[in-house]
């Protein structure tokens, strides 16, 4: 066995931070131990909350795949690209890239992100980009659950990746980059239903990517 060191990466997208807590997005891959890790963090800018859509004239689209509750998604990455493999019950497989719709979703998180893709003011924020909703490739049916003095939120990550190839930790590792961010928040009632009425959508010039790139040996 070679004693040459190995690298490992895990990437938490779009962790945001909301009065002062961080909270975390989405989990993309997680590979290996750890023996020494070095973060990267790059930071959110510019938040606006979009409120008005009078002078929206497209229609609402939504860059969304809803695959079947027993189909399994997992993270894939090679050397030209990455993103999301789903593979049905009969043994066929999709692959769904990072910077390119459609979004692979369960059907909870379809009914869910449709809901809000197809919003006005969605809409308004995406300015005619396609947004992609960071819950793709995953179970979970709400991609994060805020708890404070005002109430109970559900807020929901939409991230816009570019073309450009970087490598946050050096070596042969490389991911999208990420030109902008949607971020919704929807209060939770005291049945635990979304109130899509009261939703707010904000919009950020990028959002703040934490990357863990750790070292293994041995």
């Amino acid at each position: 066995m070679s004693g040459q060191p190995t690298r490992s990466y895990l990437i938490i997208a779009s962790a945001i931070v909301i009065a002062g807590i961080l909270i975390s997005a989405s989990l993309f891959i997680a590979v290996g131990g750890a023996t020494k890790t070095t973060t990267t963090t790059i930071t959110t800018t510019s938040i606006k909350t979009v409120t008005s859509t009078s002078t929206i004239v497209q229609s609402a689209f939504t860059c969304l795949k809803e695959v079947p509750q027993g189909a399994v998604m997992s993270a894939y990455s090679n050397s030209t690209s990455q993103g999301y493999s789903v593979t049905y019950s009969n043994g066929t497989e999709d692959f769904f890239p990072l910077n390119s719709c459609p979004v692979p979703v369960t059907p909870d998180n379809f009914a869910v992100d449709s809901a809000i893709e197809t919003n006005p003011r969605f809409i308004a924020a995406e300015n005619g980009s396609n947004y992609e909703a960071a819950n793709g490739g995953s179970s979970l049916s709400l991609s994060i659950q805020s708890n404070n003095s005002t109430g109970r939120y559900g807020i929901f990550n939409f991230i816009l990746y570019g073309s450009e190839k970087v490598y946050p930790c050096g070596g042969s590792y490389w991911t999208f980059n990420q030109l902008g961010l949607i971020q919704v928040t929807i209060p939770i009632n005291s049945t635990g239903s979304l109130q899509f009425a009261r939703m707010e959508v904000q919009t950020n010039g990028l959002p703040s990517t934490v990357i863990l790139c750790t070292t293994t040996t041995g």
